[in-house]
């Protein structure tokens, strides 16, 4: 991989929608990159220019990196840039209701195009079959420890087998690119297999089968092969808290080859976010894989210039004496203020106005969706920690994203669930900004804390199930 990235150029993502109709001017595009280094995504918009075009080139060079792909209404696909990509829509063809994955008027050229076209079509092919083995390997993972050892590998081979099938009847038409089927179908099979066993030790044969598969694609399956992996490793271990840290990277170096080691430690890049400043320069020194260390020393550099930037900001909050976050839309019997923000000039004013309409309040902030599970499941522990924590300076504030949503249902949500705090119900691209600025960029729900001495925290949270009055006075710093 050093060899191979050292000259290799971004690639560039070109996106074409024809016959679009007079009325439309332009299109928005939404891409949701997969990465290595700090969060597994990040979220990114682009527009097409009058006549339906847009290129977009990489940030990264890294080879086969998984995209999510919305442009407009017209298309949601995930698609795979290694070298060059183009996605042409002819908005005449398509679905009313828009394209999903491929189909008609959906075509996939250039370098990356005929990989595309085929691993598209894979994600279609017997779906729902393959969607309910994928169900009920997770159930049998859920329920490992019912099962003797052999009888758990036995299990979930038989669900990996029945998958591999499926995979040759695919491949049966398109065997140049069985290797691309097979590898992504491992690399989810085997994680599911990490998170069956953390907080115990894997079968040494077992291990030994998944130890050696490599991920060819930075995709959602191959990159949380890594991350899963690396969880694994570590969640039986009891290190002591000064020096978890180091007993991790040291574990990484005793268990796997260096290169497979340096990797790993990338995915700490996220968990010590809050902690960067002594933190990232004891795992980039620790990483001797040239192209790791760079992605490891990128990351340092991004946060550290969001932190300083954001620390500017918060230095400031008391100076304002109008507070802008929205247009205010209602009040709600059970203390919810309701606010809609559709267009911000600039995003550390929107973050000032924030910290100063809540003054000496530590601020805890929620990204979340109405069509997110997790987010709603932990909404009533957040509800309840509100309520029996009224007395503490603690101001909560959920940011809903508009993404695949409206207003009428994330009303609806808030009135279901009888939330109190502060509700914005936020444009999805100021949403991004924000999860970026604020070095947060990943998926729903978010959590981040600027607690009472106006420190900004990422990782403090994962969720409000796990906190109680003790907990949640020193994650605000009270």
């Amino acid at each position: 991989m050093d060899a191979y990235l050292v000259n290799r150029k971004p690639a560039t993502l070109t996106v074409q929608i024809k016959n679009l109709p007079d009325s439309v001017k332009k299109v928005n595009i939404k891409y949701t990159l997969v990465q290595l280094g700090g969060s597994i995504q990040a979220t990114k918009y682009a527009e097409t220019n009058a006549a339906g075009l847009v290129k977009i080139i990489l940030d990264g060079n890294l080879p086969y990196q998984q995209i999510w792909l919305a442009a407009g209404n017209y298309l949601y696909a995930g698609i795979y840039v290694d070298k060059g990509l183009t996605v042409t829509v002819d908005a005449q063809k398509v679905p009313k209701d828009g394209a999903y994955m491929i189909g008609e008027g959906v075509t996939y050229s250039g370098y990356d195009g005929e990989l595309n076209t085929v691993m598209n079509k894979k994600v279609l092919f017997k779906k729902q079959e393959k969607e309910s083995l994928i169900d009920n390997l997770r159930a049998i993972c859920n329920s490992r420890k019912k099962y003797a050892a052999d009888a758990f590998t036995f299990k979930t081979d038989s669900v990996l087998k029945l998958l591999k099938s499926i995979d040759s009847e695919f491949i049966t038409g398109y065997p140049k690119y069985g290797w691309a089927v097979n590898n992504e179908t491992l690399s989810e099979f085997y994680g599911e297999i990490c998170i069956a066993y953390w907080n115990d030790t894997m079968p040494a044969r077992l291990f030994k089968r998944l130890n050696v598969h490599q991920p060819f694609f930075t995709s959602n399956d191959g990159v949380m092969f890594y991350k899963y992996l690396g969880i694994y490793t570590v969640a039986n271990k009891r290190f002591k808290k000064e020096s978890a840290l180091n007993g991790t990277l040291m574990l990484f170096d005793s268990l796997y080859t260096r290169q497979r080691s340096d990797l790993l430690k990338l995915f700490l890049l996220e968990s010590e976010k809050d902690n960067y400043a002594r933190s990232y320069p004891l795992i980039i020194n620790s990483i001797k894989t040239a192209w790791c260390k760079k992605i490891a020393a990128d990351q340092m550099t991004k946060v550290d210039a969001n932190q300083k930037r954001i620390d500017s900001v918060l230095a400031l909050s008391t100076k304002l004496e109008n507070a802008d976050i929205g247009t205010p839309l209602m009040r709600l019997p059970f203390d919810a203020g309701l606010y809609q923000l559709d267009t911000v000039a600039n995003i550390d004013n929107f973050i000032l106005n924030l910290k100063s309409k809540f003054p000496n309040k530590a601020l805890i902030i929620d990204f979340w969706a109405t069509w997110c599970a997790p987010c709603i499941a932990d909404m009533p522990f957040s509800k309840s920690l509100h309520e029996k924590n009224k007395d503490l300076p603690v101001e909560y504030i959920y940011l809903c994203t508009t993404s695949s949503s409206s207003v009428d249902i994330w009303k609806n949500r808030i009135g279901e669930m009888q939330i109190p705090g502060t509700h914005i119900y936020v444009n999805d691209k100021i949403i991004a900004r924000l999860k970026t600025v604020l070095n947060a960029e990943g998926g729903f729900p978010t959590y981040v804390v600027i607690d009472v001495n106006g420190k900004v925290n990422k990782s403090k949270i994962t969720r409000m199930e796990a906190l109680d009055r003790e907990s949640l006075k020193k994650t605000v710093g009270l």
